[in-house]
């Protein structure tokens, strides 16, 4: 027997196996349990309690002062010439960054715009889980009102939305956002497990104690993972489906993956999109090089995170990085690129958040209790039905063929490439992203009235 034939036999046992997994049905019911409790106080003594309760942020002086003592104590260190962003965080721009931050930042001024909105807090599950809840002062309009929930991802927060909020309530929407359990202000988990998944029953238990019965759900990065799960366990309430990420493998991945570095126009008939996919070793490496934090953090995500813990720098360094790199500003040292996306106070704030919050370490471990979790892969095999809309921003990490997408969302109802923008649509692009949302919403609703659902 020779080695083609030893391949072929490999290769068919590989896709019997893998027709196999996704030939089995998922009990979707063995998903939702509302009755588990992520904290190590006894279950009773928190399962009752479902009041909601009015939050603002208010950091003490004392954190500031903490904050603003380290910054002083910042050692020097130096890029190697002419790398730019090659080799991680670019010193100049990050310690020149940090002098501003210790200078000229002012967080006061940054918590007075976040407390402009209505935040909260309710506890599920034992976990405190803190969100935005704005909605239009008019009465009228507020019976008539779409409802959102905005998920963010990492290493965001709830601050990325708040240049669309506005834009979407001034539109007629109510907008929910929340911070995931153990990034900003809700609470981390005090046991093992919690993933999207799981983040999904919660946030689909915070719709409901808030009383709707119909609502549309928005992500990227995580939030997408989280938006996705939710609209598969929650048709019945979530009326449609707006993600700016999709990470998803081709629908035949031993067939494409194959013969498709060999003929690749059969699989992926447009030439642009054919250069995101093939040649698909290069393609591997370059995404495995630019999600190199996804390894490390699904695996030992305390051992960074204790780290980035206790340096404000470090922390700032390894946050604003991506930042950087998924805006498509890390093939250019400069700076212009840079603010054009963002602000410095932009980015500092967002840092800011997981600083005073103490976050970063629990944020880290989200991804090993998300990627190492049975129930994550079954779930992927699920289609989603609802209507969907895919914003395709053109500097975005995972850009899969359009042709894929319709594998796993059977009902796209917006699919829209835009000009620019990247991984962090909101904060990068909100006027974009926010028109892109309500476009969705409103042809969602005249599909919904043309099939009488």
């Amino acid at each position: 027997m020779n080695g083609y034939s030893i391949a072929t036999i490999v290769v068919i046992i590989i896709a019997a196996g893998y027709y196999y997994f996704l030939s089995q049905t998922v009990d979707l019911s063995k998903y939702i349990k509302n009755d588990q409790c992520w904290t190590n106080s006894p279950s009773h003594s928190i399962e009752n309690d479902t009041t909601i309760k009015p939050f603002k942020v208010n950091i003490s002086q004392g954190a500031i002062r903490d904050l603003n003592t380290r910054l002083k104590r910042i050692r020097n260190y130096a890029t190697l010439q002419d790398t730019h962003w090659d080799y991680g965080t670019n010193a100049d721009y990050i310690l020149s960054l940090a002098n501003y931050w210790q200078n000229h930042y002012n967080w006061r001024n940054h918590e007075l715009t976040i407390n402009n909105f209505n935040h909260y807090k309710t506890r599920i599950q034992g976990i405190n889980v803190h969100f935005i809840h704005q909605t239009g002062s008019d009465d009228l309009a507020k019976k008539s009102t779409k409802v959102i929930l905005m998920i963010h991802g990492w290493p965001g927060s709830f601050y990325e939305f708040y240049k669309v909020i506005p834009i979407l309530v001034k539109a007629n929407h109510t907008v929910i956002v929340p911070s995931i359990p153990g990034f900003g202000f809700s609470s981390p988990p005090e046991k093992s497990g919690l993933g999207t998944i799981e983040t999904a029953s919660i946030f689909i238990q915070l719709m409901q104690r808030l009383g709707y019965n119909h609502y549309y759900v928005q992500g990227g990065d995580w939030g997408s993972a989280i938006a996705n799960a939710m609209a598969i366990l929650d048709s019945k309430h979530c009326k449609g489906l707006h993600v700016n990420f999709v990470f998803m493998t081709a629908p035949n991945p031993i067939l494409t993956y194959s013969i498709g570095s060999f003929f690749p126009s059969l699989f992926v008939p447009d030439p642009e999109e054919r250069k995101r996919v093939f040649p698909f070793l290069q393609r591997i490496i370059e995404y495995s090089i630019e999600m190199s934090h996804f390894f490390l953090h699904s695996t030992r995500p305390d051992t960074l995170g204790l780290a980035l813990h206790d340096s404000p720098l470090g922390l700032a360094a390894y946050i604003i990085e991506k930042f950087i790199r998924w805006s498509g500003c890390s093939n250019t040292s400069k700076i212009d690129c840079i603010e054009e996306k963002f602000t410095k106070d932009e980015l500092i704030t967002n840092v800011m958040i997981y600083w005073v919050t103490q976050t970063i370490v629990p944020s880290l471990r989200y991804y090993k209790e998300s990627i190492f979790n049975s129930k994550t892969f079954e779930l992927e095999r699920v289609p989603i039905s609802i209507p969907a809309g895919i914003a395709n921003f053109p500097n975005e990490v995972s850009r899969p063929p359009r042709s894929w997408l319709s594998h796993r969302y059977k009902k796209i109802v917006t699919y829209n490439t835009m000009l620019r923008g990247g991984h962090f649509a909101a904060l990068e692009e909100p006027d974009i992203l926010a028109r892109d949302v309500i476009d969705f919403i409103l042809k969602s609703d005249k599909q919904y009235s043309h099939d009488n659902i």
